[in-house]
């Protein structure tokens, strides 16, 4: 049986502005997994979740280096063979992928799930290895 590892890799990436209101912050917390992991099977699925404190307006993006368009779609790679994957966005207002989405002022947080599943049969003549995809998640305020 051939063993066939995917895994997603979280990236957090903050842009902002403390300088023009230094006693005002945005910050992720409480991430529950920063490298998620699937199994191999078809419709098997992985998730986060962090938390988000901001006492100003924000806009909060989802992003993945595979992403395929704005509703989620993507894939898993090793190199040359690729699975397909979906991705949602559970706590943002809408599941707009590589999109600006405003954010739920909270100085207490707001917590957001992103969630994974394979969507497509790994088959016999599927290559085994590690698949990856990188999930990117932007916080602008």
């Amino acid at each position: 049986m051939k063993k066939l590892g995917m895994v997603k890799k979280l990236s957090l990436v903050l842009c902002g502005c403390w300088i023009c209101f230094p006693a005002q912050a945005c910050t992720i917390g409480s991430v529950s997994e920063s490298l998620l992991q699937m199994s191999s099977q078809y419709r098997s699925q992985t998730a986060t979740s962090f938390n988000v404190r901001c006492d100003r307006g924000y806009s909060i993006q989802f992003s993945s280096r595979n992403l395929r368009d704005k509703h989620g779609s993507s894939f898993v790679n090793n190199g040359t063979h690729r699975l397909r994957t979906s991705m949602s966005i559970m706590g943002a207002k809408t599941n707009l992928w590589n999109t600006p989405i405003a954010g739920h002022v909270s100085t207490t947080g707001h917590k957001y799930s992103v969630a994974v599943r394979l969507d497509e049969q790994p088959s016999l003549t599927t290559p085994a290895g590690r698949y990856t995809d990188e999930l990117y998640i932007n916080l602008l305020f």
